[in-house]
């Protein structure tokens, strides 16, 4: 058996924000937009990642990011909604920690806000805080 992976060099997001703090607004919109792009097809599939942070998403050297850890994702149908969850607690949507409903793509969305939050001030927006 062979497991063959890309190899994407700068690593990822979260070690970027290590090794160089925060990122220019417009840097930021390059990367967010980039991985909107990927969530849209996600969840156009029915794909819901529910892993979204910085250290799932890898860059190249030409600043192509691209989605990783698809460990935690779950596809839902029409008909049958997920009833797991996953995700890293500091960058899980409130409804999802509180387990309060089915996950849906929204998940997504709220840990790309808590990424975009941190790309900008290397900082999470909720540290130690309940939401």
């Amino acid at each position: 058996m062979n497991i063959i992976l890309e190899y994407v060099e700068n690593g990822s997001l979260e070690s970027l924000i290590r090794k160089f703090g925060n990122f220019p607004e417009t840097l930021v919109a390059i990367y967010i937009q980039q991985v909107l792009h990927g969530l849209e097809y996600l969840h156009s599939q029915l794909v819901i990642h529910r892993d979204i942070k910085g250290g799932n998403i890898l860059t190249t050297k030409d600043g192509i990011v691209k989605l990783a850890d698809f460990g935690g994702a779950t596809k839902l149908t029409d008909t049958q909604k997920s009833n797991s969850f996953a995700g890293t607690p500091y960058w899980m949507a409130p409804e999802v920690i509180e387990m309060s409903g089915q996950p849906t793509s929204a998940c997504d969305i709220w840990s790309l806000g808590v990424l975009m939050f941190t790309m900008l001030t290397c900082e999470h927006p909720f540290n130690g805080e309940s939401v």
